[in-house]
């Protein structure tokens, strides 16, 4: 697949406020409510969801996406607001995932965070490290049900959301590469990112 010319350029918002935004783009409504629990959990975070067209969500889409949406919403790469792309690798080629691999790399303030095979590897990892090493995305929805109770949802799972960046860290045998091994992940990085404002928020109000 041919790169893409991307118009980078930022628009300059409120030179001083106390807040990061998140944009995520993502290719599915797990995710979606997975994220979206975190939108104005304290005053530093505020989450945007790029919306999905169900018949463009394929990675190569995702720069397409996230153009449409972002317009005029006034971000800043020197405040600290980001841009990430939240994917699985059980639809797509390794080709399609390494061109958005380079975009992020190319651009101030981009991110990516890929499961592999699905999302369902960094939900698991909530409720401690995944020992079925065959397991297929099938199984680890399974799982999920079997492990937490009430399976899926946000309100749930979301508070665990240290245990979750504990766990998929530890099992990241190539944290300096983008592209995780089999039953890994890398949305431990995003994990790591917001929680980093959900804590210093909790000490400023202790």
């Amino acid at each position: 697949m041919p790169k893409r010319n991307v118009n980078r350029s930022y628009k300059r918002g409120e030179p001083h406020r106390d807040v990061r935004l998140f944009i995520i783009v993502t290719e599915g409504e797990r995710e979606d409510k997975y994220f979206g629990w975190f939108d104005r959990r304290n005053q530093r975070i505020r989450v945007e969801l790029v919306p999905r067209d169900m018949h463009a969500s394929a990675p190569n889409h995702f720069i397409n996406r996230l153009q449409q949406y972002v317009g005029d919403k006034g971000l800043e790469p020197q405040m600290g607001d980001s841009i990430w792309f939240v994917l699985d690798v059980d639809h797509w080629s390794r080709e399609v995932i390494d061109n958005l691999i380079d975009a992020c790399k190319q651009t101030k303030n981009w991110h990516i965070a890929i499961s592999n095979p699905c999302f369902e590897v960094w939900l698991n990892f909530h409720s401690g490290p995944i020992t079925n090493k065959g397991a297929e995305c099938s199984d680890l929805k399974t799982m999920l049900g079997e492990r937490i109770r009430g399976g899926f949802h946000p309100n749930s799972i979301c508070p665990m959301i240290d245990t979750a960046i504990e766990y998929a860290k530890a099992a990241d045998t190539h944290p300096d590469q983008d592209f995780p091994d089999r039953l890994q992940t890398k949305v431990y990085r995003l994990g790591e990112a917001m929680n980093v404002l959900l804590r210093l928020n909790a000490k400023k109000e202790t």
